[in-house]
């Protein structure tokens, strides 16, 4: 099980996995001048609830502001939700009431989102980036691409 890292930072943005830890490392750096968010991965959403016990008796937690937590909605994304919210409720963090929203208390300002979008149903970070590109003509010379391999027997 992943166990955080050490806080070095007042706001936080904590991913499911390796993908997610790099998509918004890489999105903090691109879209934020200033450099005072830290992306943590709590590798898995079995990982979640421990993780987030562990993160609030961290030193530096109470320095804390702001929490983000990202997953993917795999299938089911109100399960997902749920899942989200039962954590943070068991770790005594302010749980919002739905995603892309933030609640804020005295101390701290929290919000999950749930990949790929709130107009999704089900899906996952990759979805969302390939919805990015759907209408790009582009996107043949990728399928093409990908049926000549299989094809060709590769997977």
């Amino acid at each position: 099980m992943a166990n955080p890292e050490t806080i070095r930072k007042t706001k936080l943005i904590l991913a499911e996995g390796k993908d997610d830890f790099h998509f918004f490392c890489h999105a903090c750096d691109f879209y934020r001048d200033d450099n005072d968010v830290q992306v943590m991965n709590f590798e898995g959403n079995d990982n979640l609830p421990n993780f987030l016990l562990d993160l609030t008796i961290m030193d530096g937690f109470d320095e804390v502001d702001t929490i983000v937590i990202a997953r993917d909605a795999e299938t089911d994304a109100k399960a997902a939700a749920k899942s989200i919210q039962h954590s943070m409720k068991k770790a005594s963090i302010p749980e919002p009431q739905k995603p892309f929203e933030y609640i804020q208390n005295s101390s701290m300002k929290t919000a999950f989102i749930i990949f790929p979008g709130p107009e999704q149903k089900n899906g996952k970070l990759e979805d969302l980036c390939l919805l990015t590109v759907n209408d790009d003509p582009i996107m043949q010379c990728v399928d093409d691409y990908l049926e000549c391999v299989k094809t060709n027997g590769e997977q």
